[in-house]
């Protein structure tokens, strides 16, 4: 309840703030070396800016009212945005943001976000809070299959973390099944994972293969053989999820909630984010030589016991190490670009605005 409250509060406290004149009001302001305005940034938009790290990224409410009241966390949040809008304005300026698998990228996951956004205001407030006593009477009453599965000897306390996922696991398929029992009737839903299409709302229809596409890009980053049984049930579990979230896009958009503030405020973030990563992959990792030899065994020296890579096989600890490498690169190349551009830019910062605006 208190995330939902906190989440609406960012988009109308600006309305409670001092009035400013048109000439002040603003956090962040970046101009070129002309003087040409080419970002500003209001309270209300870095107010959204902070939801949308909430929203996208799972931050606790403590972390944000941190965040608005700590100068230093305030200060490193500010010099994040604007290094990711100079990219971005840098992007856009050489045309990245017209590139046809970004638009499908930012797309996608504009829909995907946006629908568990909307999912997320149809259950109750108490939704995700598994209470001690529950997880205790369910490690009571499967206590036969879990000794089975798990050993005779575990307790309660070692496993009361997978209990509490199970849980919430067994109430996203009861609010699955209750969101498409509504749809069968509010939007004629139609739905087969065996049939093309797989999925009809009313005058939508969804290929087969976009959910094959998914279910099978699932089973290779399982990276194991899995049981013909085992493979149909995850199968099925995960198409009837794929519907549901099929159903609340469709019902997010013809309610009006892709037009909402908060929808548009997590559009353009996820825009910034896709067309910014697509420039530097473009740009800067493609131009990062193979990495030697040596570099790699530097890389393992440095990082082979830190993440584990001394563990690998030795063909997969090569690609790992050589993933480090380029990566490196690319974060020294990335700094030196960041670097240029805000010394080409004017960067003003008003961040007294911010502060103690929870």
């Amino acid at each position: 309840m208190m995330k939902k409250i906190f989440l609406a509060l960012l988009f109308t406290i600006i309305s409670s703030l001092f009035l400013y004149s048109e000439d002040t009001n603003w956090v962040i302001r970046i101009r070129d070396s002309q003087g040409n305005v080419k970002k500003l940034m209001t309270v209300q938009d870095c107010l959204s800016e902070i939801s949308n790290l909430t929203v996208l990224r799972g931050a606790p409410n403590d972390a944000v009212n941190l965040l608005l009241t700590n100068e230093f966390q305030l200060w490193q949040f500010s010099s994040q945005i604007i290094e990711q809008e100079l990219v971005y304005l840098k992007a856009v300026e050489e045309g990245y943001d017209k590139d046809e698998e970004v638009l499908k990228l930012i797309s996608k996951e504009r829909d995907n976000q946006l629908s568990q956004l909307y999912m997320q205001e149809k259950v109750s407030d108490d939704f995700a809070v598994v209470t001690d006593a529950e997880k205790r009477k369910f490690f009571n009453d499967n206590r036969a299959k879990i000794q089975a599965s798990v050993g005779p000897n575990v307790t309660y306390e070692q496993i009361a973390m997978e209990i509490e996922t199970t849980i919430l696991q067994e109430r996203m398929r009861n609010e699955y099944d209750k969101i498409l029992e509504s749809a069968k009737t509010n939007y004629n839903l139609k739905y087969s994972v065996t049939a093309d299409p797989c999925i009809t709302i009313e005058d939508k229809t969804v290929p087969l293969s976009e959910f094959n596409d998914m279910f099978n890009e699932s089973l290779k980053q399982a990276g194991a053989n899995i049981p013909a049984a085992l493979r149909i049930q995850a199968r099925d579990g995960m198409f009837k999820a794929f519907v549901a979230r099929e159903v609340m896009m469709y019902e997010a958009k013809k309610s009006g909630f892709y037009d909402t503030p908060q929808a548009k405020s997590i559009e353009n973030f996820l825009t910034r984010s896709a067309v910014t990563a697509n420039y530097i992959d473009k740009t800067i990792r493609s131009s990062i030589p193979k990495p030697t030899e040596e570099e790699i065994n530097l890389a393992y020296e440095k990082y082979g016991k830190m993440y584990n890579i001394d563990s690998l096989p030795y063909a997969d600890a090569q690609k790992a190490l050589a993933t480090l490498v380029t990566e490196s690169k690319t974060q020294q190349k990335y700094q030196i670009l960041v670097t240029d551009l805000r010394y080409r830019h004017n960067i003003e910062k008003n961040l007294d605005l911010l502060l103690n605006k929870n």
